[in-house]
């Protein structure tokens, strides 16, 4: 399948994760008997990817009716001891990679940055952002290959005073070089001084393809912890120095600078 067959981007089918499409295995020779079935027994016959010997099965579209299902014109070579599971029509659905198993991956959390970090002032604002990526997965599931793919859709930040933003599609961005107290759609003002410690937890969006099957979504999101940033917020005091904040932000009393 292609990647016209992914719904990602599609706001409303990612929030509901509703695709009603269910895939399943048709054995070809049910409906043949004496020599007819032995010879389409025969013609069926193949090596799975494990070198095991298989049977090839239909790939079909639809679910346990028979009457709601279709050929997709595809088959598959399943081993002997899957294809014993059809049930009397001969037909056995593929399994659901489900939530639990989207968890079981190793998505990689989002990279959890601070500016300014370690340190920040009282009343002034500490930009927050997250860096993420998509990520691909090849696994297994009920003995069938398995391509996930991961997105980040969604941000939770926990600013470690009791306030926390989203979640919320927003990835925040770092301020340009030298910049400091610059208020952006994530930022933070603390209203006391203190340690805190700035988490990020990141929502991810799953959909999986189940032996080639074509792309379905996974019911929820992963989410994923990042790592927390340490953060200790000092108040602003009054110096008569030379020094600009915005001119040398390692000055006396800025962030960065010595106390």
């Amino acid at each position: 399948m292609s990647d016209d067959d992914s719904i990602f981007f599609n706001a409303r089918l990612m929030d509901t994760a509703k695709n009603n499409t269910t895939y399943g295995l048709q054995d070809p020779c049910t409906k043949e008997k004496g020599s007819g079935l032995k010879r389409c027994r025969a013609a069926q016959e193949c090596t799975d990817e494990s070198g095991a010997a298989g049977v090839n099965m239909d790939i079909v579209v639809g679910g346990a009716n028979e009457g709601s299902r279709s050929a997709r014109g595809t088959q598959m070579c399943v081993s002997d001891a899957q294809a014993a599971g059809t049930n009397d029509d001969g037909y056995v659905p593929l399994p659901v990679f489900t939530l639990q198993d989207f968890q079981r991956l190793a998505v990689a959390p989002a990279e959890n940055h601070v500016q300014p970090t370690p340190d920040t002032l009282k009343n002034m604002n500490t930009n927050v952002y997250a860096v993420a990526q998509p990520q691909s997965f090849e696994t297994a599931l009920g003995g069938y290959p398995v391509s996930v793919r991961a997105y980040p859709v969604q941000y939770t930040w926990n600013y470690g005073d009791g306030t926390t933003l989203g979640p919320t599609p927003l990835t925040g961005s770092p301020l340009a070089e030298g910049a400091w107290d610059v208020p952006t759609d994530t930022s933070h003002v603390y209203t006391a001084t203190g340690d805190y410690s700035v988490s990020l937890t990141t929502y991810f969006f799953g959909e999986y393809n189940i032996a080639g099957t074509g792309w379905q979504p996974v019911a929820g999101y992963n989410q994923v912890v990042s790592p927390a940033v340490p953060l200790s917020v000092w108040r602003a005091t009054v110096h008569n120095v030379a020094d600009d904040c915005r001119i040398n932000p390692s000055g006396l009393g800025c962030p960065g600078g010595s106390r």
